[in-house]
């Protein structure tokens, strides 16, 4: 069971959920967010609450009492966590066995990118397509995108549950899901969106933790996995699918060839190796070919 400071981080974040731009301020905290003190060794906080002029927060890594710092104070305490440091170390290996490797499928094409978060995998994107575009639902992110790519990247910013939807099929030759499937709460519903779009092929990369089949992920936080941002009303659980579901589910949307990524051989250096890497690396990587493509 997750730590009651995080259940209740939750509760407040499903409480106060609020519009994009209500939370679009870098230095405004949201409820369920991680934020880093400039200070106290860099210890992780996670935020319970932003009322009244005052940020009430809990130590993630520090054992010491709840805090409160007013609001005015508060970003020059701390400074908001967009990626952990295991996914960060990880990232340019991602990359390379993901995308710099697989270039070929890639090169004249047209490109989706679904959560495309701080664009770790964005610029390799870039690239080797012909054109990308990226949905992203996090404002804090797609600041971030915008500040990094400008107009090189087309950004959907929205819920990629719905925003898929609104997209034309046959707009993108690749979709690529990586990092992303695990997080959700809906998982075959993004499956039965990606299909919607009809692309030549699907690259899907997501932590499976060898489940065949399916597991129930307990509540996450919203810069980490909370999908909805405070901006709809999320139950905060996620669905887990393994790579037995997963294959069933493409191929019964008509992609029923799969063609595994071998990740298993992939490297780190000792000092950014880490459990997130090593499940990432026994985790489901794969391409899967619409039928009849060629």
């Amino acid at each position: 069971m997750e730590d009651t400071r995080i259940q209740r981080a939750c509760a407040n974040a499903a409480a106060s959920a609020t519009p994009a731009d209500a939370a679009g301020a870098d230095d405004v905290p949201v409820a369920g967010e991680i934020w880093r003190s400039r200070g106290d060794g860099g210890c992780a906080a996670v935020v319970l609450r932003c009322a009244g002029g005052a940020v009430d927060y809990a130590w993630l890594d520090r054992n010491a009492a709840d805090g409160r710092t007013p609001l005015a104070q508060w970003s020059q305490d701390f400074e908001v966590v967009l990626e952990q440091g295991d996914h960060f170390h990880a990232t340019p290996v991602r990359r390379h066995w993901l995308i710099d490797a697989q270039a070929q499928r890639f090169r004249g094409r047209r490109v989706l990118e679904l959560g495309a978060h701080t664009g770790g995998l964005t610029e390799s994107l870039l690239a080797h397509a012909a054109g990308v575009a990226a949905v992203e639902n996090n404002p804090r992110c797609v600041r971030r995108l915008r500040e990094r790519f400008g107009e090189r990247l087309r950004i959907v910013a929205g819920d990629m549950h719905h925003a898929l939807w609104e997209l034309a099929p046959g707009e993108f030759d690749v979709v690529v899901c990586a990092g992303v499937l695990y997080h959700s709460a809906h998982p075959f519903l993004l499956l039965e969106a990606m299909a919607h779009l009809r692309p030549q092929a699907i690259l899907i990369d997501t932590l499976d933790d060898g489940v065949a089949e399916l597991r129930v992920s307990v509540p996450n936080l919203v810069n980490s996995c909370n999908y909805r941002y405070n901006q709809r009303p999320d139950c905060g659980f996620s669905l887990v699918l393994g790579e037995t579901l997963i294959a069933q589910a493409l191929a019964r949307l008509g992609y029923a060839t799969m063609q595994r990524i071998d990740t298993a051989a992939a490297q780190i250096a000792p000092e950014r190796d880490s459990a997130y890497f090593q499940q990432w690396r026994r985790s489901l990587s794969a391409w899967f070919v619409r039928d009849g493509a060629a």
